[in-house]
């Protein structure tokens, strides 16, 4: 196994025995614990003033979050001989790996919201099979803050670390100058799939898309 390496994104990188290129999530802890010390205090306080059932609200709906959080942030990206898997794992054991998909291209897509409230820039692997497989999405928001939602889904709550901000977040370009206007970890993760996979690099930009849960 090599050694890991990160990514701007705070996605984590190595090889395993076989060469090929692992890709993991980014860190669910701190959204998790984000979500699990207030709620801890919140389910204390109601209990305090005696209403169990209110507590037990609190503690259900906190669990389905961590639920989802710590799925988001198990998935892991295979990535060998042109082709490319979804895995789950937890603690460096694998839990579960998907059907591999052979890549055709790797497409870098942007949506911006309506009303210039921001963009979200997305990274694709597009396969033979007209699938496609999403990485990352980076959500920019007004003054060009830039957040990394976690684990190739949607944001919850903006709950990603800062990244790097995109220099040009509203600029709907659909074409290679769109690279340089992304965020540098956009920018690191679509050229390292690029080179990886030996597969072309699309450009797509979508004027109205829908802005990210949680906004």
């Amino acid at each position: 196994m090599g050694e890991p390496a990160w990514l701007l994104s705070t996605y984590r990188t190595e090889r395993d025995r076989d060469g090929r290129l692992i890709i993991r999530a980014a860190s669910p802890l701190g959204p998790i614990l984000g979500c699990a010390i207030p709620t801890a205090f919140g389910a204390l306080v109601t209990l305090t003033f005696k209403a169990a059932g209110a507590s037990a609200l609190l503690v259900l709906f906190a669990v389905l979050v961590i639920g989802v959080l710590a799925f988001n942030g198990s998935r892991t990206w295979i990535c060998a001989n042109g082709a490319i898997q979804v895995a789950h794992s937890l603690a460096g054991a694998r839990l579960r790996t998907g059907i591999k998909h052979p890549a055709a291209s790797v497409v870098l897509r942007r949506e911006i919201w309506r009303r210039d409230l921001g963009s979200t820039d997305t990274v694709y692997v597009a396969a033979k099979d007209a699938r496609r497989v999403k990485v990352l999405s980076v959500h920019n928001w007004i003054e060009r803050e830039s957040r990394v939602a976690s684990g190739g889904m949607g944001s919850l709550a903006r709950s990603g670390p800062v990244v790097t901000s995109a220099p040009s977040p509203l600029r709907p370009w659909a074409n290679e100058t769109l690279l340089p206007a992304v965020s540098e970890a956009v920018s690191e993760l679509t050229e390292l799939l690029q080179q990886e996979l030996a597969v072309p690099l699309i450009f797509e930009c979508e004027r109205l898309g829908a802005k990210p849960r949680g906004r």
